[in-house]
């Protein structure tokens, strides 16, 4: 008797994220897991922005919580433009 009406393809890996400890299956064999919760978390704080702060390295107010750059500078997308 089937429980679930699909079959994944291909492998399936029971891995534990490196973050809070939890248990997630993955289609991947990741060096360094990381659980869906966890990734967002990290996506969040990668797109907060703290104002008080100068950039290091184009002077600007406002730099990526964490960091010490602002978006342009962390992304290189001011060398991209010229």
């Amino acid at each position: 008797m089937r429980l679930f009406g699909w079959k994944p393809k291909g492998k399936m890996y029971s891995l534990r994220c490196g973050q809070c400890g939890e248990g997630f299956l993955s289609s991947y064999h990741l060096e360094a897991p990381i659980c869906g919760k966890c990734l967002q978390k990290a996506k969040s704080l990668n797109s907060t922005i703290e104002h008080e702060k100068q950039c290091a390295g184009c002077g600007a107010q406002g730099v990526i919580y964490g960091k010490q750059y602002c978006y342009s500078c962390y992304f290189g997308f001011q060398k991209k433009q010229q």
